[in-house]
Order: structure tokens, then C-alpha cells, then sequence
């Protein structure tokens, strides 16, 4: 169950440029539905449900292949960054992103890509806006940085 302390539902939403954030949006919800046929606007809560679930080990699988992306691919010390079990992850003490190679560097940053192809699934699943996502991200940042100010 969601918290009650922190409900967002009387936060007031502005409208901020967000056509890129509808472009994108439209592209992943087009992919779904031409691509792999899914069709949103029939499906019941069940079908959203199982289709979250899907999306949720995907999501999983694209986390933790940013995690063995953060050593780096071909160049670094790959999944060793997370690993305390091998050799070479004590080298991620003293690495920063900008010891990554500037393909291994790539690499992280499509593995980003990737995860977030799949988080967009669950908003378009609803039919949930690019234009919806991105004006209530920037508020409901606006919000927890107010809170923070206030002690939250």
C-alpha cells in the first residue's frame, strides 16, 4: 500500500514545454502496439497487471545490467564494481565514470536507455502522456524539494 503521509493528489501541476517528452512517449507506446500488439485501450486491469509484471523483470534485468555496465564493458573492471568477491573491485575505490572508456562510457549510458524504454511501458500502458509525465515529474519535484526545506 502506498504511503498516506506523502499523497500528491492536491499538488498543483504546471504546464512546462514537454513536446519531446510526448515524441518519446508516442514512439514507445507505437512500438508496443505495432510492434508486439498490444493494444492499451482494451486491455483490462488484469492484462495492465501482467504486462506491468513483465515490464518490472525487464526493468530488473536492465538495472543490473547497468550495474555490470558501471565497470565497464570491454575496457574496465566490469561487474567486478559491485562484486566485493573479486580481484578487481577494489580498483572501483579510486575509479570515477570518467576512468570508463569512452565506449564502455556509451555502453552505461544505453543501458540507461534501455531501462527506461521499459518504466515508459508502464505509463503508456495507462495512457499516460509524455506531456502528463514530464509536467507532474517537474512538480512533484518542485514538491520534495519543498518538503526537504520544511523537514520533511
Amino acid at each position: 500500500m502506498a504511503n498516506l503521509d506523502n499523497q500528491c493528489k492536491n499538488l498543483k501541476i504546471k504546464n512546462y514545454n514537454s513536446e519531446d517528452f510526448d515524441f518519446i512517449f508516442n514512439l514507445q507506446k507505437n512500438t508496443q502496439e505495432k510492434t508486439y500488439n498490444y493494444d492499451f485501450s482494451k486491455m483490462n486491469l488484469k492484462e495492465i497487471s501482467s504486462f506491468w509484471l513483465m515490464n518490472r523483470h525487464a526493468l530488473s534485468d536492465e538495472i543490473s545490467e547497468m550495474f555490470d555496465a558501471l565497470g565497464g564493458v570491454e575496457d574496465g573492471i566490469g561487474n567486478a564494481v559491485w562484486k566485493p568477491w573479486k580481484q578487481d573491485h577494489k580498483k572501483a575505490l579510486n575509479m570515477t565514470v570518467k576512468d570508463l572508456s569512452s565506449n564502455d562510457f556509451k555502453e552505461l549510458k544505453f543501458e540507461i536507455v534501455d531501462a527506461f524504454h521499459f518504466l515508459i511501458n508502464f505509463a503508456v500502458s495507462i495512457n499516460m502522456t509524455g506531456s502528463e509525465f514530464y509536467n507532474m515529474f517537474i512538480s512533484k519535484n518542485i514538491e520534495n524539494i519543498n518538503r526537504q526545506k520544511n523537514n520533511y
